[in-house]
């Protein structure tokens, strides 16, 4: 006579619970995985705004640490400047709808850059002030609104640049600089000493 072995197998329950137990694991490995490659691509955003900063800033300050004077004659905006230089002039210009700021110098290997401005970098706000030696807004008596360059003693400047639009919201950075004020000192008081 035969003897027949009961044949071991898991029950319906015992795959149940053991699939659901394996679906909520894979489910917490993807956040993390999702959560993760998030964060790396904002840490990506923030330092490739961080390296356009800085290289805006290696610029204004090289040309603000030797700038005289800003230009007589030359109407000094929150947008605009243009600076006397020992070895020339310098202008910079923001222009806000294309979302960058442009360096124009008379000298150098580079007198022509774009700057805060690159597929994953766009300026969304650049403003320069301009200050009296005691700190003061170097306005015009005859026309307050207007900064006088001959007054202008020092200079601060602020910008924010942000990642495009275009960039999921989720991995969207900003990042905004502003100056210390930046003593003209080289620059000539109006009665010549």
């Amino acid at each position: 006579m035969k003897t027949t072995r009961a044949q071991r197998g898991f029950t319906l329950i015992e795959l149940l619970v053991s699939s659901t137990l394996a679906a909520l694991a894979m489910t917490a490995l993807l956040s993390a995985f999702v959560f993760l490659a998030r964060n790396f691509t904002r840490l990506s955003n923030l330092q490739a705004l961080e390296t356009q900063s800085r290289r805006a800033l290696a610029y204004l300050q090289s040309d603000l640490a030797l700038a005289e004077a800003v230009k007589a004659g030359t109407a000094a905006t929150a947008s605009s400047v243009t600076l006397v230089l020992p070895s020339g002039e310098v202008t910079y210009t923001y222009d806000s709808g294309a979302g960058r700021l442009r360096r124009q110098a008379g000298f150098g290997s580079s007198p022509d850059l774009y700057l805060l401005s690159t597929a994953g970098c766009q300026c969304t706000s650049f403003a320069f002030s301009y200050y009296t030696g005691s700190g003061g807004s170097p306005a015009s008596q005859l026309t307050p609104t207007t900064n006088t360059p001959y007054s202008i003693k020092q200079l601060q400047v602020s910008f924010v640049v942000q990642t495009p639009t275009t960039e999921s919201t989720a991995t969207r950075m900003q990042y905004q600089a502003v100056t210390g004020r930046h003593n003209l000192r080289n620059k000539r008081a109006p009665d010549g000493t």
